[in-house]
């Protein structure tokens, strides 16, 4: 693509940028992406009812207050997923925000880095290179991308990640523990919730633990562009918001995408 017509620094250009110098953003051709996904759907088929359960409408049978907001789940090849180190630089980006006090409705307005990075467990300088990301990507058969409607609810999202944990142990019931390779969140990971992440890489239980996309590196933007391209469901696609949680924020709705890559077991057994 070029991108001598889109002079600008917007995090869309910068991300799309850093995919066009990677290898993986380069590799594949879209009719090569669609031949590798059928591939992959016919893999997935020898597993019947872990095809149930990677179905929106299962996910919704979930027992948890908020499940609904999320709106769509689809598989991608995992080798398709990239990790870069350069997204995860993107979490020392300077932006104006408004950080709430207690006790206080209206919020500080800081020109400032994300709050969790180099202090949340989930985020950088905590989560591993690159190409150890890579790795654990390449272990992995398949990438399983949930994604919620566009809302703008800020207050809890203790749903979020219960929704990808209950997920994830579905999955581990049917094909194995050893079957998950990692689980990916949206922001600082909030699978202790109500408890403060301990902080400085010490987790409770690394086996809930739920680093964002972005702190493995993950280009979210391209991620939902492909899983568009896949499936067929351009609404996979997202905006990036501008000045966010300031009254000139735009769009003012947002969708989070969480993630799990998964082995399947060899010729179709546990």
């Amino acid at each position: 693509m070029n991108f001598a017509s889109r002079i600008n620094y917007s995090i869309d250009n910068i991300e799309r940028s850093i995919v066009a110098d990677t290898l993986v953003g380069t590799k594949y051709s879209n009719s090569q992406k669609k031949k590798l996904y059928r591939e992959k759907e016919k893999a997935l088929s020898k597993f019947p009812d872990l095809e149930k359960i990677i179905n929106i409408r299962h996910i919704h049978k979930y027992s948890i207050k908020g499940v609904n907001i999320f709106s769509r789940i689809g598989i991608i090849p995992s080798k398709f997923v990239i990790s870069d180190d350069r997204i995860k630089d993107m979490c020392q980006n300077q932006f104006w925000t408004a950080f709430r006090r207690q006790r206080k409705r209206k919020g500080e307005l800081r020109f400032t880095r994300c709050p969790g990075l180099t202090q949340h467990s989930s985020c950088p300088y905590f989560t591993p290179p690159a190409e150890k990301v890579r790795e654990k990507l390449d272990k992995a058969d398949i990438f399983i991308a949930l994604q919620t409607r566009l809302f703008n609810e800020i207050k809890d999202v203790e749903w979020e990640y219960l929704t990808i944990n209950r997920l994830r142990e579905e999955i581990e019931s049917l094909i194995g523990k050893k079957a998950i390779i990692q689980q990916f969140g949206a922001g600082p990971c909030q699978s202790c919730h109500p408890l403060p992440c301990l902080g400085m890489g010490k987790c409770r239980d690394p086996r809930k633990k739920a680093p964002a996309l972005e702190a493995m590196g993950v280009p979210v933007g391209q991620l939902c562009r492909d899983m568009a391209l896949l499936t067929g469901d351009k609404s996979w696609e997202i905006k990036w918001i501008k000045h966010f949680g300031l009254p000139n924020m735009t769009p003012k709705k947002w969708k989070v995408v969480f993630g799990l890559a998964v082995k399947l077991p060899k010729n179709g057994k546990r």
